[in-house]
Protein backbone atom coordinates (compact mmCIF):
# COMPACT_ATOMS: atom_id res chain seq x y z
CA UNK A 1 0.00 0.00 0.00
CA UNK A 2 2.83 2.35 0.90
CA UNK A 3 4.45 2.03 -2.51
CA UNK A 4 1.11 2.50 -4.27
CA UNK A 5 0.47 5.77 -2.41
CA UNK A 6 3.99 6.97 -3.21
CA UNK A 7 3.61 6.01 -6.87
CA UNK A 8 0.25 7.79 -7.09
CA UNK A 9 1.88 10.89 -5.60
CA UNK A 10 4.69 10.81 -8.13
CA UNK A 11 2.25 10.36 -11.02
CA UNK A 12 0.00 13.21 -9.83
CA UNK A 13 2.96 15.55 -9.32
CA UNK A 14 4.35 14.69 -12.74
CA UNK A 15 1.05 15.23 -14.55
CA UNK A 16 0.52 18.46 -12.59
CA UNK A 17 3.96 19.70 -13.58
CA UNK A 18 3.23 19.02 -17.23
CA UNK A 19 -0.08 20.89 -17.01
CA UNK A 20 1.55 23.90 -15.38
CA UNK A 21 4.37 23.91 -17.91
CA UNK A 22 2.04 23.58 -20.89
CA UNK A 23 -0.58 26.11 -19.86
CA UNK A 24 1.45 28.75 -18.04
CA UNK A 25 3.92 29.05 -20.90
CA UNK A 26 1.01 29.98 -23.19
CA UNK A 27 0.29 33.13 -21.18
CA UNK A 28 2.64 35.32 -23.16
CA UNK A 29 1.59 37.94 -25.68
CA UNK A 30 5.06 38.92 -26.94
CA UNK A 31 6.32 38.07 -30.42
CA UNK A 32 9.09 35.77 -29.19
CA UNK A 33 11.37 35.97 -32.25
CA UNK A 34 11.42 39.77 -32.31
CA UNK A 35 11.56 39.97 -28.51
CA UNK A 36 14.67 37.77 -28.34
CA UNK A 37 16.39 40.08 -30.83
CA UNK A 38 15.84 42.94 -28.37
CA UNK A 39 13.45 44.83 -30.67
CA UNK A 40 10.13 43.55 -29.45
CA UNK A 41 7.17 45.29 -28.02
CA UNK A 42 4.14 43.70 -26.50
CA UNK A 43 0.75 44.23 -28.12
CA UNK A 44 -2.37 42.89 -26.49
CA UNK A 45 -5.28 42.79 -28.94
CA UNK A 46 -8.92 43.07 -27.94
CA UNK A 47 -10.00 39.57 -26.93
CA UNK A 48 -12.72 37.75 -28.76
CA UNK A 49 -15.20 35.55 -26.84
CA UNK A 50 -13.18 32.52 -28.00
CA UNK A 51 -10.00 34.10 -26.60
CA UNK A 52 -11.68 34.70 -23.24
CA UNK A 53 -12.95 31.12 -23.14
CA UNK A 54 -9.49 29.76 -24.01
CA UNK A 55 -7.84 32.01 -21.41
CA UNK A 56 -10.23 30.84 -18.68
CA UNK A 57 -9.61 27.20 -19.64
CA UNK A 58 -5.86 27.81 -19.56
CA UNK A 59 -6.04 29.32 -16.08
CA UNK A 60 -8.26 26.49 -14.84
CA UNK A 61 -5.93 23.79 -16.15
CA UNK A 62 -2.83 25.50 -14.74
CA UNK A 63 -4.52 25.77 -11.32
CA UNK A 64 -5.52 22.11 -11.59
CA UNK A 65 -1.88 21.30 -12.32
CA UNK A 66 -0.73 23.20 -9.23
CA UNK A 67 -3.30 21.36 -7.10
CA UNK A 68 -2.09 18.03 -8.50
CA UNK A 69 1.50 18.92 -7.57
CA UNK A 70 0.45 19.74 -4.00
CA UNK A 71 -1.67 16.60 -3.59
CA UNK A 72 1.03 14.45 -5.19
CA UNK A 73 3.67 15.84 -2.86
CA UNK A 74 1.43 15.31 0.14
CA UNK A 75 0.83 11.69 -0.88
CA UNK A 76 4.57 11.13 -1.17
CA UNK A 77 5.16 12.55 2.31
CA UNK A 78 2.24 10.53 3.69
CA UNK A 79 3.68 7.34 2.23
CA UNK A 80 6.85 7.87 4.28
CA UNK A 81 4.85 7.58 7.50
CA UNK A 82 2.70 4.59 6.54
CA UNK A 83 3.38 1.16 7.99
CA UNK A 84 4.49 -1.56 5.60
Amino acid sequence: MKTHVNSAGIILATIGSLLVWKYLTELNFADKKVYLEGKGSMTIPCPTPEDVKKFKRTLLLSKLGLAMIVVGGALQVLSNYMCD
